[in-house]
């Protein structure tokens, strides 16, 4: 079969041919329709994860396909049935970028559930690892109606869905964007935008908002910035980060709730999520959509920022 892998940490990503996995008892094979580009791609290619792998290590983490074979002890999944989800798993290396992978029925690190019925493949394959992000963060910060909420890196995978979910709650968002997306994030609920590439954000934050806003969400990977940013944020409001840019000193802070993001019971996330979708409530962006051959070079476009909603590979 045709996958997207490495040989070792920090190795390139590349086409390769390897064996078709065989499903143990517990797992099930899919044939794979499509997946979805994340950033926590680049941290696996590069061995970042502090978690046992297998070699060659197919990268991918999000996306749907159809159960081929199901192994012993499988009670809730059968030959047919089409899936969705994060499938991250202890060793990493049965990844998504692939013709076929082996998914455990209940992921030890992820989340597994059947598409509902009408829901495009690409939009399956986005929407798990962004969506059940940007749900768990908000949930977590506590985000209501009547709070504004500063979102860096609002026009990313994560950013474009908790931009939809906090205005749809009844929060002022203000988003980051560039001059070229103020419209597109907008019309997803924006009610204020920032241009990051002409000016300090803090200064355009304070002219709108002068005595703060309520929560600050940090989707980028600067710390200095996070810190920065952070004092916009008025005493008792939350600011978090999904990529552990918090620094210690502000996580012990007495005067804002400060966190570094992590997801809990994301087969709670995945189903809800799932669900706002499927209803119309909630859209997934899908930017562009790749086929497996592209998928290496796009791996390292991925990780330089500026993107607009989620990137998809059709298998």
């Amino acid at each position: 079969m045709r996958a997207i892998a490495v040989h070792a940490p920090g190795g390139t990503p590349e086409l390769m041919e390897l064996p078709v996995p065989r499903p143990a008892p517990g797992e099930v094979l899919l044939e794979l329709v499509a997946a979805s580009l994340n950033p926590i791609d680049a941290g696996i290619a590069e061995g970042r994860m502090s978690m046992p792998s297998v070699y060659p290590l197919i990268l991918g983490v999000d996306g749907v396909g159809r159960v081929v074979e199901a192994g012993e002890a499988v009670h809730g999944l059968k030959p047919g049935d089409m899936v969705h989800g994060q499938f991250f798993r202890t060793p990493l290396g049965h990844g998504t970028f692939a013709d076929y992978t082996v998914v455990t029925e209940s992921p030890d690190n992820g989340a597994l559930q059947h598409v509902p019925d009408g829901m495009p493949a690409d939009i399956a394959a986005a929407l798990p690892t962004a969506g059940m992000t940007a749900l768990g963060v908000l949930e977590a910060m506590g985000v209501h109606a009547g709070q504004s909420v500063l979102i860096l890196g609002a026009t990313g995978g994560v950013g474009v869905v908790a931009v939809q979910l906090a205005s749809a709650w009844g929060a002022e968002v203000i988003a980051t964007a560039r001059p070229d997306a103020d419209r597109w994030i907008r019309k997803l609920g924006a009610a204020r935008t920032t241009d990051y590439t002409t000016g300090d954000i803090a200064e355009q934050v304070r002219r709108t908002h002068p005595g703060g806003v309520d929560a600050l969400l940090d989707l980028t990977r600067d710390p200095a910035r996070f810190s920065a940013y952070a004092g916009l944020v008025r005493d008792g409001g939350a600011a978090a980060s999904v990529t552990f840019t918090a620094a210690p000193e502000l996580l012990a802070s007495e005067r804002i709730s400060v966190s570094n993001f992590m997801m809990q019971d994301k087969p709670d996330l995945l189903a809800r999520i799932t669900a706002e979708v499927a209803s119309g409530r909630i859209t997934v962006p899908v930017q562009q959509t790749l086929t497996l051959d592209q998928t290496a070079e796009a791996l390292a476009r991925n990780t330089a920022g500026g993107a607009r909603g989620k990137t998809t590979v059709r298998i």
